[in-house]
């Protein structure tokens, strides 16, 4: 296999890959640690109910920010053949984002400046996922799916490189989260050129209608995947903790596994999107991949040992990466109208930012002193209707 996808420019794969990193880098430090501690800073006597605000607040003003964002780059789309307008705009509006969280000093401050942040980064998120369905041939859409899996991996080691002790202030912190996204995102608007290799579907009215159907069908597998995925990560911890036995606290070795698995599930990923291009088909790798979360949730929940459990964790995230990555390519797809991909990305990418409101709701519903076992078992349920949702799928270009 060549470096570069047949009908890709040179260098576009290294350019967007950094670029889509980097918009991980935007947003990843800010979420995980930055704005907690600006949140506690505000308001420590009420800091969790502050930043649940945030949170569900930030969720939704992504949620129609990231649409409308897509819309206004099929505008443009249509009219100049590039996307790259909202997202130079919404690298310029986000650095006046971080400065108003900065400045803020009361809890409405910092929520106003939150939902500024929010626009400034679906100004970018939207109109960079659809370059992937405009300039990737549907031959090489796994094969970058994949490779963008190491998107996250980045936005984690971001987080620690700019709370580094070097970057002792708040000012500091914000300052370099902008300096490295801007330095990962610029080389993409300066040196990438938009082509139109990702191709035009034909859109007769059957197709259509079944590709819509489809898409449908795509949407409730992710956000049932997407469930899956948000209660493992905020139970997870705790799990871990349950079972830990040895010294001090499960802090230190939840940490080191994770960081292994995270390894494991780079390369996993990475290597299932290069073979679903060669095979030809993404509905094979999507069904072995919901086997895997299934299996390795179950396993969390019946593992009496802190190994078992990390071994189990270890399944269930490989699966899930592999699953979305894939997933992503098939729903490129799967689009019925090169219009319009901006828009059907963005209503698709609501998968991502509905379920954080699900693992309370989860945990509600399970009876009292089940134990988080019976929360796995949960979502190892919702994640087989996932999976089984997307076999369902009966167009794959």
């Amino acid at each position: 296999m060549t470096s570069t996808p047949v009908g890709m420019p040179r260098g576009f794969v290294a350019l967007y890959t950094l670029a889509y990193c980097g918009l991980f880098v935007a947003f990843m430090p800010f979420v995980s640690i930055l704005l907690q501690v600006k949140v506690a800073a505000i308001d420590p006597a009420n800091r969790v109910t502050l930043l649940g605000q945030a949170v569900l607040g930030g969720a939704l003003i992504a949620s129609i920010a990231n649409i409308a964002a897509g819309w206004l780059s099929d505008i443009g789309w249509r009219r100049s053949g590039s996307r790259r307008a909202p997202i130079a705009l919404g690298l310029v509006l986000i650095a006046f984002a971080f400065a108003a969280v900065h400045a803020a000093t009361t809890a409405p401050m910092l929520l106003a400046a939150i939902a500024f942040w929010q626009v400034a980064l679906n100004l970018m998120f939207a109109p960079m996922v659809a370059v992937m369905a405009d300039e990737v041939p549907d031959g090489a859409k796994g094969r970058l799916s994949g490779l963008l899996g190491i998107s996250h991996p980045i936005g984690v080691l971001s987080a620690a490189a700019v709370t580094a002790p070097v970057f002792a202030t708040e000012a500091a912190r914000f300052t370099a989260n902008v300096a490295l996204a801007v330095v990962m995102i610029l080389p993409f608007l300066l040196f990438a050129r938009e082509r139109g290799a990702g191709g035009t579907h034909a859109e007769a009215p059957t197709a259509t209608a079944l590709a819509r159907s489809d898409l449908i069908r795509a949407w409730l597998a992710r956000l049932a995947m997407q469930v899956a995925g948000n209660g493992l990560t905020a139970y997870a911890f705790f799990h871990f903790a349950d079972r830990w036995r040895g010294q001090g606290d499960a802090a230190g070795p939840v940490a080191q596994a994770m960081a292994v698995v995270t390894g494991v599930v780079v390369v996993a990923t990475i290597l299932a999107g290069r073979w679903s291009d060669r095979v030809g088909g993404r509905k094979p790798f999507l069904g072995g991949a919901t086997l895997l979360v299934v299996v390795g949730l179950i396993g969390m929940a019946l593992a009496p040992g802190f190994a078992g459990a990390a071994i189990g964790y270890g399944v269930t995230q490989t699966g899930l990466s592999i699953f979305l990555a894939l997933h992503s390519a098939l729903a490129m797809q799967l689009l019925p109208s090169p219009a319009t991909r901006g828009r059907d990305l963005a209503i698709l990418n609501l998968t991502n930012t509905l379920p954080a409101c699900v693992p309370p709701l989860l945990a509600a519903l399970v009876p009292a002193g089940a134990g988080l076992g019976a929360v796995f078992v949960a979502l190892a349920l919702v994640a087989a209707a996932g999976g089984l949702t997307a076999l369902t799928i009966r167009s794959e270009r």
